[in-house]
């Protein structure tokens, strides 16, 4: 029994050792092989007769072959990412849109109605927002929390006229809903959505999202 366990462990070693070896003696071969000049100038005559320079070239083999498959993992490590970033970025791009355009649709239906203020104005009666006022509010919420925008950038979203975004920008602004920024784009205004436009986004899109 001892002696066929030491039979395997010779064994798995010898099998450790030759594959360790295989790019020295592959590499010094193929030298004899296709260049026996410089072959003859280096020393390289029989490959079985030497082990030193074989075990070098198979030690820095090695080494490249790891270099090599770190950096490529890496690299595919590093498009990874990026693919997750483009898709994510893609995936928030076209819900925005979706949403937009579904509050185009809307607000172009209601202007073709006698127009009333929305559920949520109706919670609270201090602040009197209508349809398009809300989907100018969530626009400016959906670049980001501290993020500006202007009248220009929204009234392409919801394919209006920049006068008529900007209207509603003021009356946002002097209900605390936004709050005004230095700076301009093309001559407009850039705002964001304050503290108290933050909450009220909050508790509409709760509401739409129960159908209320």
């Amino acid at each position: 029994m001892i002696i066929d366990w030491l039979t395997y462990v010779r064994d798995f070693g010898d099998m450790m050792y030759d594959i360790f070896m295989l790019p020295g003696d592959f590499l010094l071969s193929q030298l004899a092989l296709r260049l026996p000049a410089l072959a003859l100038t280096l020393g390289v005559r029989d490959v079985d007769g030497s082990l030193f320079l074989p075990a070098v070239i198979s030690l820095l083999s090695w080494l490249l072959m790891g270099i090599v498959v770190w950096a490529i993992g890496r690299l595919l490590r590093n498009l990874a990412r990026i693919m997750t970033a483009a898709v994510r970025t893609v995936s928030f791009r076209v819900s925005l849109a979706a949403g937009n355009f579904k509050t185009w649709v809307v607000c172009k239906i209601r202007q073709l109605i006698p127009q009333r203020r929305s559920g949520i104005a109706d919670s609270a009666p201090e602040v009197e927002l209508d349809d398009l006022d809300i989907a100018v509010l969530r626009s400016a919420a959906a670049c980001g929390p501290g993020f500006a925008t202007s009248a220009p950038e929204l009234a392409e979203q919801l394919m209006m006229r920049p006068a008529q975004i900007q209207s509603r920008l003021d009356k946002l602004r002097k209900n605390n809903m936004l709050d005004a920024i230095i700076g301009s784009t093309e001559g407009f205004d850039n705002y964001r959505v304050s503290k108290s436009g933050a909450i009220f986004i909050t508790m509409w899109q709760r509401k739409w999202r129960r159908g209320g």
